[in-house]
């Protein structure tokens, strides 16, 4: 053999074993992603490619209580009103240059603009001072003890540090582009919305040297790259997963668990210890839901072992749990917790002044959970002499529907069914259905001065023990007057192969500290 075609093989040989090296984890995320600026809107989808990308200023661990993360250090003034802070040194973003305080300033104003917990603190801000290119101070007018905890907030509107640049644009601006300063580099040019997303490792990124836990820690990235294959099918990713094609589902399907866990080289396990919480969403503009009476009154159809069964059938996968703010969370407590009664329902109804109107239910039809849940309301309510209408639409479409606050004649509505994520629901400052500020308050549109009076006070608490017995009052407060029914609260699992190892347990499927094994 010549030399110089020797040397060709050799190289052919060496790049070939490098490929074969490369570490991959094929998986199946929770959610597609359409949109790419995680300040355009609070989908899980967008949210979880944010995480792979971005970073915060802190991370919430897996007690909830907020670590530092792109902050090396901070300090408060005796008063509280002034907090100071020192980036890590080395921060980067993905094109190379450095992350600068003016970043973070940008991001925050989007941030504290957008989000309702950063809403609380907003009209506190008076000013953020830049300090040098690394350090920054945040002045407020009142005192905000829980900064920390808004800084990493990792769900709805995470936190997410962005270059100035995009975190200055508007809206859906076609000039953003994906460029955080996080453990893994999004490869803009192979994202295929609908089917297929790929992430690199980011080599140059410098991981905090202390040990994953949550959202905080170390984000030690331990393959070289990342891909997402969307498959909405559940039967047909589980077979994906059976065949080894993909390593991980990061939302296993309940109807396929028992298949999952009967193949070898699988694992199922929950992804955190919250899961989601089901809810019944009334309408609190049209009669007869106008009346707290009548909203009540559904507390006592709400069947929770009924509604968990219709749901997702095996009792492993559902809590009959009370708790406003999640059972498992560091607010949960059973305080006025109700017991069904069907004739305590009919008797509230009737001094509601209901008269035997047609109540109309929006029945997300394609997603059987809530599917089931809205069957099992319509039965509870026709038991009680109700009259429903069940009208069925597809989950989006009704999202969208669900914005109208018209008569019942004109395309309204009075019930709906849906559900969200532990970690958006168990805290008053996050939990958006709770919200009751009347027009501005989410579709259903709850009203309380004394709900949002003491949300402020939980906010202005200075100790967990203070701010639990503030949730307490919130949560007797919510069964007066009844802003959402806490159906019931579903666990969350996911499902892989058991070539994956360090999987970080999250409601956010996360991919630093994962090892494959080939």
């Amino acid at each position: 053999m010549r030399p110089r075609t020797a040397l060709l093989v050799l190289a052919a040989l060496a790049s070939s074993l490098s490929a074969r090296a490369e570490t991959i984890i094929r998986a199946v995320p929770q959610l597609d992603v359409k949109i790419l600026d995680p300040y355009q809107n609070t989908n899980y989808g967008t949210r979880n490619h944010g995480w792979m990308i971005y970073e915060t200023l802190f991370g919430w661990d897996s007690k909830y209580q907020a670590r530092p993360q792109m902050v090396e250090s901070w300090s408060t003034s005796d008063d509280g009103l002034i907090w100071t802070f020192h980036l890590r040194p080395g921060l980067r973003w993905h094109d190379g240059s450095p992350v600068t305080n003016d970043d973070v300033a940008a991001s925050l104003d989007r941030f504290l603009h957008k989000d309702g917990f950063g809403l609380k603190m907003a009209p506190r801000l008076a000013g953020i001072d830049l300090i040098g290119t690394d350090s920054f101070a945040i002045r407020l007018t009142k005192p905000f003890p829980l900064l920390p905890q808004l800084l990493g907030k990792p769900s709805g509107f995470a936190a997410f540090i962005l270059p100035a640049r995009f975190a200055r644009m508007k809206d859906g601006d076609p000039a953003f582009e994906a460029i955080g300063s996080g453990p893994f580099i999004f490869q803009k040019s192979q994202w295929q919305p609908g089917n297929y997303n790929v992430y690199l490792k980011n080599k140059a990124y410098t991981p905090r040297a202390e040990p994953a836990d949550g959202f905080a820690g170390g984000h030690v990235v331990k393959v070289d790259r990342v891909e997402w294959r969307t498959i909405p099918d559940p039967n047909t990713a589980m077979n994906a997963l059976i065949a080894g094609e993909v390593d991980w589902i990061e939302r296993a399907d309940f109807d396929s668990i028992a298949t999952l866990e009967g193949e070898k080289g699988i694992v199922v396990a929950m992804s955190d210890t919250l899961g989601s919480q089901s809810y019944l969403r009334p309408n609190s503009l049209l009669p007869p839901f106008n009346n707290p009476k009548a909203r009540q009154a559904l507390l006592y159809l709400d069947d929770k072992p009924l509604y968990g069964q219709a749901a997702v059938g095996d009792p492993r996968f559902f809590i009959a749990c009370p708790a406003l703010f999640m059972c498992g969370g560091p607010l949960e407590s059973n305080v006025g917790a109700i017991t069904p009664n069907l004739d305590r329902a009919r008797a509230l109804m009737a001094e509601a002044g209901y008269k035997g109107e047609t109540i109309v239910m929006m029945e997300p039809v394609n997603v059987p959970q809530f599917d089931a849940a809205t069957q099992v309301t319509a039965s509870q309510l026709r038991k009680i002499g109700v009259k429903v209408e069940l009208q069925p639409v597809d989950y989006n479409a009704m999202l969208t529907r669900r914005v109208k606050r018209d008569p019942i004649d004109q395309g309204g509505w009075n019930l709906y069914h849906s559900g969200n994520f532990g970690i958006d629901v168990s805290s008053p400052l996050t939990n958006i259905y709770l919200n009751s500020s009347c027009d501005t308050a989410a579709p259903g549109w709850p009203c309380d001065s004394e709900i949002e009076s003491l949300k402020d006070q939980f906010v202005e608490a200075a100790t967990e023990a203070d701010r639990k017995a503030i949730a307490e009052k919130l949560q007797l407060r919510s069964l007066e007057t009844v802003p959402y029914v806490n159906v019931v609260q579903l666990k969350s699992f996911t499902a892989y192969r058991t070539t994956l190892h360090g999987i970080v347990p999250s409601p956010v499927q996360l991919y630093w500290n994962v090892e494959k094994a080939n």
